[in-house]
């Protein structure tokens, strides 16, 4: 290995988890917004600016969306920290080998 592979490979595991952080906060921050956004469509619905068929259907498109994009999202951070995770396993095992040869 060269001297510095080491390094690169824990930078790319700290990016890695930021990564992770970042979609997982994004995929929460979808939830929350589309939850903001029913309530919205009820606040309509109480004032009389839509009626109970137009708030049922874009309340079903704003639940559907928001599911989709925010579990989309918090899914793919899961799996940025699972691979991070395995390429940290991977680097103290190699290290491990590396010392008792």
């Amino acid at each position: 290995m060269p001297a510095d592979t080491p390094d690169l490979v824990e930078a790319k595991i700290e990016h890695a988890r930021t990564v992770e952080r970042a979609l997982t906060r994004l995929g929460w921050s979808v939830v929350v917004i589309g939850s903001l956004g029913i309530a919205g469509i009820a606040v309509f619905l109480a004032i009389g600016e839509i009626d109970l068929e137009q708030a049922l259907g874009t309340a079903l498109g704003t639940v559907l969306a928001s599911i989709l994009s925010g579990a989309a999202a918090y899914g793919s951070g899961v799996n940025i920290g699972l691979g991070a995770e395995r390429l940290s396993l991977a680097r103290e095992q190699a290290g491990r080998r590396a010392d008792g040869a």
